[in-house]
């Protein structure tokens, strides 16, 4: 009888770690994901603004060259930044796509 009771005990505490490491797995894994969130948030606003500033630049450009009555090297320096920025921001979302699709192909 003291043989069952203590296999019972023995059985019990076993269950409650099991139940306990995979609570504390669950809220790794969810702190990860906040992480990971976090930064997307960061990368995606850092990319916004560099777009704010080259849309900026191209407008002081245009400004500038219908001061003057010709185009100048202003235009073309903010057609650049605004081509640049905008194939970042596209490379930031296609990344931020494959990366859904990764996980959700990883959680089934």
């Amino acid at each position: 009888m003291v043989n069952i009771i203590c296999a019972l005990i023995t059985a019990a505490a076993t269950i409650i770690c099991a139940v306990v490491a995979a609570q504390e797995n669950k809220l790794l894994k969810a702190k990860r994901q906040e992480e990971n969130l976090a930064k997307k948030r960061t990368e995606e606003a850092r990319l916004q603004m560099q777009m704010i500033a080259a849309n900026s630049d191209l407008t002081v450009g245009i400004a500038l060259a219908l001061q003057s009555g010709r185009a100048n090297g202003e235009v073309e320096k903010g057609l650049a930044a605004v081509k640049s920025a905008n194939s970042k921001y596209t490379k930031f979302l296609e990344d931020l796509a494959l990366d859904t699709i990764n996980q959700k192909e990883e959680s089934q």
